[in-house]
């Protein structure tokens, strides 16, 4: 064949008849002509297609249109034409074809349809057949081949004190994970898949099934996870999608305002849009008052010692303050705080009157009774009658709390004791964090809360007034503290850190210590002591990878206290005791029972990877350092805060219960035996990385500023003259979706 034959072949558009013509249909019946004399490989392969299609059109004809019942063979047969063409090509003929420019006919061949589709058709079933085989085994068989215990595989990665490299997670535990998260650290197969049986969670407290041979803080972790990408998901992206969800958890319209508020959420990337159910927590009751009656009560506060008042009018920001407030260490600059966190939207705000308690706790508190028939109130959409007479009567904490709750079901508040030190025949973990700091359900912390110890309020009338702390016992309205807030904080990369102990420094705050006061049963002194003991043993699981095939109760170890501790722990108390009575012995004892060391610089507190943040007089302000600062943060508290249904326990942090009685196992979990064998620190470095993450992204400045931008339009809503004309109405021009 001549090049321009092969050309020809090739199918180019503007070539000549070629010697062998593609030959063309009619409707008519009969074979085409076959030319005589060529009894080549490509004439023979001509006549066959020839007979084929005379005997196709021999058949039932399957369509009206000729064009469109021949074309299928016709391209096959220009297809076979066109590869046997390429075929009988001379060495010399395929190179000038190729110098020309001219498209491939075998690629040609291949993409048409024809003879070759049925392989084609098969190529693509093996490759499924294939795809379908190899992700059954890397999402089932390969995690239960690596480790028939139930214990993640384990690689260099997440072995020793300076691993590097992350451990990636099977694609299970990806999904619906942001890009931007780390790759989280594999969970045992069956914890992931929920095919093991879980440990039994109540009142916001796992507890432990002795029996089973998985650890309970794998289960804790993966419910953790599931819970946060669900969250997430499940954010607003548009204004009328933030209007629906708040209807649907509030029961009512947004307040006036609500669409400059999402404006900003949107200008500022504010992540979590949906979750500020504090607010409506804190405000609820308030919704029983009138809103002459409500404006007069916070007139009324303005007035009580120590105060001072924010009003906005017209988009103006005042500042007043009571007589006596400049004596109070601090008090003018969270004054000036909390100014600060209003002025960049104090003109997108409508007029209102808060007036806040510069101490740090809160002081509010009514009788479970009198917020029963307040939420009555509101539920039938009726006013509180405020010449009604109120029971001033009851007092304690009891007094706050439902009648078949724990706290009044108990024969009084249990005495305190160091549970951590004694044997155990039951262990339980936190799985809700703000469900454990309902003292209602757990009356045996207030022996050993300085907030709560040794206390016994008397129930008042609700007051509207601001706090930058409080527990789920007081109706104060939470605000947002802004101490000791840290822009850029410096931070050790984890392969960095070389201190593996739990570190804790500070002072002996939480309460005042004299004779008259229970002092040594509070939340510090008890983790300095407990943290420092030296005689009698502590009994803890067994970390998670020496379990070896043992139930977690056959797999329990004791070990000297004081062995424990100089393994695990390095916390005492900085400086010289305060907060205590010199003049009746009580600061000596202090000094003389509890240790004492100079301070430590944050730089040096940077190379510890676990760290212990507890409550102080009222909450700690140091968390969100903490937390920037990328070691893993272990957090007791009782006080639930303005970003408390913004994070994930067991994701960003770890939480541990006020007693203290799961912190040794919770340290083990992590850090292995004292041999430093069975521990996790991969699952530790990534919730580690998230906590310092979820402080960079969700704990800026706008963060604060969105909180308390939604919760004075709330409180706007509450005050105004015409409470019903206060509601938002949304329309199309408002919408702007998240990016």
């Amino acid at each position: 064949m001549s090049l321009r034959g092969a050309y020809i072949a090739a199918g180019s558009p503007n070539s000549s008849p070629s010697p062998n013509p593609t030959p063309t249909f009619s409707g008519s019946s009969g074979p085409a002509p076959v030319p005589a004399g060529n009894t080549s490989p490509s004439r023979v392969t001509d006549r066959k297609h020839r007979e084929q299609l005379a005997s196709y059109k021999g058949g039932k004809p399957r369509s009206s249109n000729p064009a469109r019942r021949w074309s299928p063979l016709q391209t096959a047969w220009n297809a076979t034409r066109r590869l046997s063409g390429v075929l009988e090509e001379s060495e010399e003929e395929a190179k000038a074809r190729r110098l020309s420019g001219h498209p491939s006919t075998p690629f040609l061949a291949l993409v048409g349809s024809g003879s070759i589709l049925p392989r084609r058709s098969k190529i693509r079933t093996y490759f499924l057949y294939l795809a379908t085989v190899f992700l059954v085994y890397y999402v089932l068989l390969r995690p239960i081949l690596s480790d028939a215990s139930g214990i993640p595989s384990t690689s260099t990665a997440s072995v020793g004190p300076n691993a590097r490299k992350k451990v990636l997670a099977p694609m299970r535990n990806r999904r619906h994970r942001p890009a931007t998260h780390a790759s989280r650290a594999p969970l045992p197969p069956g914890v992931v898949l929920h095919t093991n049986i879980n440990h039994p969670v109540d009142r916001g407290l796992l507890k432990v099934d002795m029996n089973s041979k998985v650890h309970p803080i794998y289960q804790l972790i993966r419910d953790a996870r599931e819970t946060w990408d669900d969250k997430l998901r499940k954010q607003s992206r548009t204004l009328q999608d933030a209007v629906k969800e708040y209807r649907r958890r509030c029961g009512r319209q947004p307040p006036k305002g609500f669409d400059r508020w999402w404006k900003f959420v949107v200008d500022n990337n504010i992540q979590l849009p949906d979750e500020y159910d504090q607010i409506n927590r804190d405000l609820l009751p308030f919704r029983a008052l009138s809103p002459q009656e409500l404006n007069r009560r916070i007139e009324s506060a303005s007035l009580l010692p120590d105060t001072y008042t924010l009003r906005i009018k017209r988009g103006s920001l005042r500042t007043s303050v009571t007589n006596g407030i400049d004596g109070i260490h601090g008090a003018k600059e969270r004054l000036e705080g909390q100014a600060a966190l209003i002025a960049p939207i104090a003109r997108e705000l409508e007029d209102f009157t808060a007036v806040y308690s510069v101490h740090d706790t809160a002081s509010v508190t009514i009788s479970y009774n009198h917020r029963r028939d307040l939420l009555e109130h509101v539920d039938e959409e009726e006013y509180f009658d405020e010449n009604e007479e109120l029971d001033l009567t009851p007092r304690g904490w009891p007094a706050f709390c439902p009648a078949n709750s724990a706290i009044n079901s108990a024969r009084g508040i249990p005495e305190p004791f160091n549970v951590a030190l004694h044997t155990r025949n039951s262990y339980t973990f936190i799985s809700d964090h703000y469900r454990s700091m309902d003292v209602c359900d757990h009356p045996e912390y207030i022996p050993m809360h300085g907030v709560l110890a040794g206390k016994e309020p008397h129930a008042g009338a609700l007051t509207p007034l601001f706090v930058l702390s409080k527990t789920t016992l007081h109706a104060d309205v939470l605000g947002v503290p802004v101490e000791q807030y840290v822009d850029g904080m410096r931070h050790v990369p984890w392969e960095d850190k070389n201190e593996d102990k739990l570190l804790w420094r500070g002072s002996n705050t939480g309460i005042h210590h004299d004779k008259a006061t229970p002092w040594r049963e509070t939340h510090r002194l008890r983790m300095i002591k407990l943290a420092n003991e030296q005689e009698g043993e502590v009994e803890l699981l067994s970390p998670p990878r020496a379990l070896e095939g043992r139930t977690i109760g056959k797999a329990r170890t004791k070990l000297p206290v004081g062995e424990a501790n100089k393994f695990y722990t390095d916390i005492a108390f900085t400086g010289q005791p305060i907060q205590c009575d010199h003049a009746d012995g009580t600061c000596q004892e202090l000094a003389d029972e509890y240790r004492f060391t100079g301070k430590m610089t944050h730089d040096a507190a940077l190379h510890y990877k676990y760290v212990v943040d507890v409550d102080g007089n009222a909450w700690s302000a140091r968390f969100q350092r903490l937390l920037s600062s990328g070691s893993l943060i272990f957090k007791s508290t009782m006080m639930p805060e303005w970003w408390t249904d913004q994070i994930q326990p067991w994701v960003h942090y770890v939480p541990f219960q006020v007693d203290y009685s799961d912190l040794y196992d919770t340290v083990a979990f992590f850090r292995g035996n004292t041999s430093s064998l069975g521990g996790e620190p991969a699952l530790a470095r990534e919730i580690a990385e998230a906590g310092r993450e979820w402080s960079l992204n969700h704990w800026r400045r706008v963060d604060m500023t969105a909180y308390v931008f939604r919760l004075y339009l709330e409180w706007a809503r509450l005050v105004a003259p015409k409470r019903g004309e206060a509601d938002f109405v949304f329309e199309e021009w408002m919408e702007r979706e998240r990016a």
